[in-house]
C-alpha cells in the first residue's frame, strides 16, 4: 500500500465530497421552494444545481482517475506477500488462533479461506460458510472474531450433551449388537453417533459436524467425562477418515474415533 497516493486520494474525494454536498443542499432548498412557489428561490436553486452538476462534469474524469490508480495500488498490495502478513496479525491481534497457511486457515470448529481472484473470503463450519467481500485487514479480523466469540463463549452444558451422547450410545449399542439390552463396554464410532443426532437435514444444518467436533472437544476437557455415574472414553483412531479430530482449548490435538461407556457398577 503506497501512502504517497492517499493525500492525492483524500483531496480527490473531499472535492468531490463538497460539491456533492453543497449540491445536495441547493437540490433540498429547490424542492421546498417548488411546494411553497417561491418562484425567486427556485431560480436560484436551479442555477446553483446546474453549476454544481457543470463541476462535476468538469472535473470528474480527473478525480475518477486519481481514485482509479489508489485503488489499484491497493488491490496490488492485496495481491502482495505483505498482504497475508497484515490479515495474520490482525486476526492474532483479535484473538483469533488461527493455523496454517494464507489462504487456507483453520481454528476450531471454523475454516477461513481466501478467494482473492474471485475477490472473497469465506468462514466456514461444516457445510454452513459466510462470505465477505471486504478485504480489509481489519475488517477481515473483526468479522471472524465475532462469529468465532459467539461460539466460544457460548454456554456448553456438559449435562445436557453427556445426556445426548449417552441417549444414542444405548440406542445404537443394542442396534449394533443385536441385543435387547446395553453391552457396556463396547465402542461405538462416533461419527455414527453423529448421524443419529442429526437425522434430519435441518438439524446437521443447524448442527454440522465441525461443531458437534468442537462440543467434543470441550466435552473431552472435562475433569470426569460421566453421566448418570456411567464413565465415558474417548477411544483413539489412526484412521482419518472414521476419526474425529479434537482440538483442544489449549490447542492440543487428538484424533477419536469412538466412544465406549462403562457401566456405573464396574468402574
Amino acid at each position: 500500500m503506497n501512502d504517497s497516493e492517499r493525500p492525492s486520494e483524500e483531496a480527490a474525494i473531499k472535492r468531490v465530497d463538497a460539491v456533492l454536498k453543497q449540491l445536495t443542499s441547493r437540490w433540498a432548498s429547490l424542492k421546498k421552494a417548488r411546494i411553497d412557489l417561491d418562484f425567486k428561490t427556485v431560480a436560484q436553486a436551479l442555477d446553483g444545481v446546474d453549476e454544481n452538476i457543470r463541476q462535476l462534469a468538469i472535473s470528474w474524469g480527473e478525480e475518477q482517475t486519481v481514485i482509479k490508480n489508489a485503488i489499484q495500488v491497493d488491490r496490488d498490495f492485496v495481491l502482495s506477500d505483505a498482504y497475508p502478513e497484515q490479515v495474520e496479525k490482525a486476526l492474532k491481534d483479535a484473538g483469533v488462533p488461527i493455523k496454517g497457511e494464507f489462504p487456507n486457515y483453520e481454528f476450531s470448529p471454523f475454516k477461513l479461506a481466501f478467494f482473492l481472484d474471485s475477490g472473497y473470503v469465506k468462514l466456514g463450519m461444516g457445510r454452513r460458510a459466510q462470505q465477505k467481500k471486504a478485504l480489509a485487514s481489519t475488517a477481515i479480523a473483526a468479522w471472524v472474531a465475532k462469529e468465532y466469540q459467539r461460539v466460544v463463549s457460548s454456554k456448553f452444558d456438559v449435562e445436557q450433551f453427556g445426556q445426548e451422547l449417552f441417549g444414542a450410545y444405548e440406542m445404537l449399542n443394542r442396534l449394533n449388537l443385536n441385543k435387547d439390552s446395553v453391552v457396556w463396554g463396547h465402542p461405538i464410532a462416533l461419527k455414527e453417533i453423529y448421524k443419529l443426532l442429526t437425522l434430519k437435514n435441518s438439524a446437521k444444518q443447524d448442527y454440522p459436524e465441525a461443531l458437534f467436533t468442537y462440543d467434543l472437544a470441550r466435552l473431552k476437557e472435562q475433569f470426569d467425562i460421566s453421566h448418570n455415574g456411567h464413565r465415558f472414553e474417548f477411544v483413539p483412531s489412526r484412521n482419518q477418515s472414521s476419526g474425529l479430530l479434537l482440538v483442544s482449548s489449549k490447542g492440543q490435538v487428538s484424533r477419536v474415533g469412538s466412544l465406549t461407556i462403562y457401566d456405573k457398577n464396574n468402574n
